[in-house]
């Protein structure tokens, strides 16, 4: 409020400034004489109409700005809601593929993990759904931890998560699901009187190329998971790993 006034008060000393030299001026051009009278009359009647002016018009302004302000605030709110997971804070799945689209225009190269929680149905009929929300989050926790800054991150199903990797490389690729893929294993989860619970996830790694399409390589991330449960769960399995396996199998048989 003291601010406002403040900028009232400089107003209506310009306001009595300006009045003054145009009286004057005025006086002087006609030839009469600028009076004492003259000069109280051209400073209060500023004074009882400029500074009530004034301080109506900053204090709406101001009024103005905070009701902007609030519906910025309310508006980053909203599409936070729109986009984001409420248990875990990641996008969610139409969020998700949405930024993942948009991020393979400015890149042709990268890598699409599909990250499920080995034997997660357990969790939720032994504890219930409440505990099983809470390892969620330390799954989520972990993902969060050890991804890069640049990747995009979402929970695309109740125990599914996905991760794009921007640009990376095979050998980036098979270095970050690793790293997600520990951290997990080392997290603490005690769900009854301060038993541990083992937390794993299986992650199957579709490299994207410029002329998949998302759906394709979904199917592609889809089928190495698949491949990792096989293999006994707590697994990393790139596609060209399974391509390579095909590949023996067939020279195998011929």
């Amino acid at each position: 409020m003291l601010k406002i006034m403040l900028k009232a008060c400089s107003v209506t000393v310009a306001v009595v400034a300006v009045s003054q030299v145009v009286s004057f001026a005025t006086r002087y051009a006609a030839g009469q004489p600028f009076t004492l009278f003259v000069f109280l009359m051209n400073s209060i009647l500023p004074v009882l109409t400029a500074f009530p002016a004034g301080l109506y018009v900053f204090w709406q302004t101001a009024r103005l700005k905070r009701a902007l302000a609030e519906l910025r605030e309310l508006h980053v709110k909203l599409e936070a809601k729109a986009n984001r997971d409420q248990m875990t804070g990641f996008l969610n799945r139409e969020a998700f593929f949405e930024q993942f689209k948009m991020a393979r225009r400015w890149t042709d190269t990268g890598a699409l993990a599909l990250i499920d929680a080995d034997h997660f149905k357990k969790i939720n009929d032994t504890y219930g759904h409440l505990v099983g929300d809470e390892a969620l989050k330390l799954i989520a926790g972990a993902i969060d931890r050890t991804t890069r800054e640049l990747d995009i991150v979402g929970r695309i199903g109740g125990e599914e998560f996905c991760v794009f990797l921007p640009a990376a490389s095979r050998d980036d690729a098979v270095q970050i699901a690793e790293r997600i893929r520990i951290e997990v294993e080392r997290l603490v989860f005690q769900p009854d009187d301060g038993k541990h619970y083992p937390l794993t996830i299986s992650i199957g790694v579709a490299l994207t190329r410029g002329h998949h399409l998302t759906s394709q390589l979904m199917r592609q991330a889809d089928r190495c998971l698949y491949d990792a449960k096989g293999r006994g769960r707590n697994t990393v399995v790139v596609e060209d790993a399974l391509a390579e396996m095909a590949e023996r199998k067939t020279s195998e048989t011929g």
